[in-house]
């Protein structure tokens, strides 16, 4: 027997508790549960990761249709061809055709070779530099009238 407030063991059967005094009642003796037993956490279990979502790239027509009244964008470029060559003619020693199609860069190279060109006349190889320009606007003007000159977009000057 044991007592229920203080629980000491009661080995007398006494009515009352030796160590608090209190009345001693029949109760069963405190059973202590084991401790429970370690088990591991559960592992995670590997996921993979989520695939990415690959869209196909977007399919265009070579060419949109072009809107009522307006030309197909072909690939000719807005600029005459009848001024280029005009230009070319006329001005090419000065690469005016060249800034008109919007290639300045080659147009000053030919301006300075004439000026270089026409500088070095006397001494004599300033011949050879007009002869090149010449050359060179010569090819222009052929490839403007033959319809294969580009302007600087790459765009044929074909009106």
């Amino acid at each position: 027997m044991f007592c229920r407030y203080c629980g000491k063991p009661n080995p007398d059967n006494v009515q009352f508790c030796g160590n608090c005094g209190k009345p001693v009642l029949e109760a069963p003796a405190p059973q202590y549960a084991p401790p429970p037993q370690y088990t591991p956490p559960p592992q995670p279990q590997y996921v993979p990761p989520p695939q990415p979502i690959v869209q196909p790239p977007p399919q265009y027509a070579a060419v949109p249709p072009a809107p009522q009244g307006m030309p197909a964008a072909t690939g000719v470029s807005p600029k005459s061809r009848t001024t280029a060559a005009l230009l070319a003619f006329f001005l090419g020693t000065l690469g005016i055709h060249r800034f008109y199609t919007g290639k300045p860069g080659t147009g000053v190279v030919m301006l300075i070779l004439n000026i270089i060109g026409a500088a070095t006349l006397t001494f004599g190889f300033g011949i050879f530099i007009l002869g090149a320009v010449g050359i060179w606007i010569f090819i222009d003007f052929i490839m403007i009238l033959s319809g294969k000159f580009k302007d600087k977009s790459g765009l044929l000057i074909n009106k």
